[in-house]
């Protein structure tokens, strides 16, 4: 998550409204859930391996590709468990932060069990490794909206070819996993969805605005929209930010030990306004209209009260980590929290 970006005006209003509307029973906070994960494990073994065009198996498929001069990489996890019978199966994208990859989050985030339990298939890309500006390392990114101001554009990430373009051009490499996958699997192009952390979750912002006709829904943890934007279509989004992230606690002013969990608390400091804002304004809603569940360690917006275009969840004791029930004090799980908001939704 970011400060406003100089290069278009973020809804800045600052909501004092007191009176917080009361949520109906339909209207649940985003919950605990059993570990899915106890964090990283080995990697994963491949059931089939190679470039993209070949078929997919049960288990993890590793798949390269040649895309614009850069070699790209991605995980896709089918699971033994069917679908209902005549149904095509949903797609959730699982994007990495910075120093990340696909295999760290196969193994960590809870999309596969998630996949698992449920049927859906899970994809796990991996970004390119760029020279970052501030710290001089080479490490894993995505093409957000941002990332060129970040990193060093006159360098390639390893093993491009010459005249490959710096940044590449993630948006792209996304298409092309999708024609993959619909060519071989039996996907619901209704159901794809895509899910981020940090970098990632910056990423996933960037995808629902460049392919809103595309995703039926999204959801990140630890980033956001940089800015306010124009989407063709408004893609239902939630958003979770954790008490004790410090990278968002310095974006704050003035700066607090952590993050509040008061609904008015969040709804009048400044730095979340501003995030608050982009989304309002991006998505057309009216700010004043939300209801709000206030638990003892998580609090849920939702824009509109009824049926909501944009979520944002505070969770407490959560850091700079996509939550996976055992990373974090409260037992916070994203995967099966995001699942639920993803079953909601469906492009028309």
């Amino acid at each position: 998550m970011h400060a406003p970006s100089t290069r278009t005006a973020p809804h800045g209003r600052r909501t004092t409204r007191r009176r917080l509307l009361a949520a109906t029973a339909t209207i649940g906070a985003i919950g605990v859930a059993t570990p899915a994960t106890a964090g990283a494990q080995a990697p994963p073994s491949c059931a089939t391996d190679g470039a993209i065009g070949l078929a997919y198996a049960e288990g993890v498929n590793c798949r390269t590709v040649e895309l614009d001069g850069h070699p790209r990489r991605f995980l896709v996890y089918v699971p033994q468990t069917a679908p209902p019978a005549g149904t095509r199966r949903p797609v959730v994208f699982m994007f990495h932060g910075s120093s990340g990859t696909g295999e760290q989050f196969l193994g960590m985030s809870g999309w596969r069990e998630q996949a698992d339990a449920t049927g859906l298939i899970a994809v796990f890309p991996t970004g390119l490794r760029y020279r970052v500006l501030d710290s001089g390392r080479l490490t894993t990114k995505w093409n957000g909206f941002e990332l060129a101001e970040q990193i060093d554009t006159s360098e390639l990430p390893p093993g491009s070819d010459p005249g490959a373009p710096v940044p590449a051009d993630d948006v792209g490499f996304v298409d092309t996993m999708m024609a993959d996958l619909r060519a071989r699997l039996p996907i619901d192009g209704r159901r794809v969805y895509a899910s981020g952390f940090s970098n990632g979750a910056d990423f996933t912002a960037r995808l629902s605005i460049d392919r809103s006709d595309k995703l039926a829904a999204a959801a990140y943890s630890g980033g956001a929209l940089p800015f306010a934007a124009t989407p063709d279509r408004a893609v239902p989004t939630l958003v979770t930010v954790g008490t004790d992230d410090p990278k968002i606690i310095e974006q704050v002013d003035p700066t607090l030990p952590a993050l509040p969990l008061d609904p008015v608390d969040i709804l009048t400091t400044a730095g979340l306004t501003d995030v608050l804002g982009r989304y309002h304004a991006t998505f057309g809603l009216d700010p004043s209209l939300y209801s709000v569940v206030a638990e003892p360690t998580s609090t849920t917006f939702r824009w509109p009260a009824g049926r909501p275009q944009f979520t944002f969840a505070m969770l407490a004791g959560v850091r700079h980590q996509y939550p996976n029930g055992g990373n974090n004090p409260n037992g916070f799980a994203a995967a099966p929290q995001f699942w639920d908001f993803f079953r909601e939704h469906r492009l028309p």
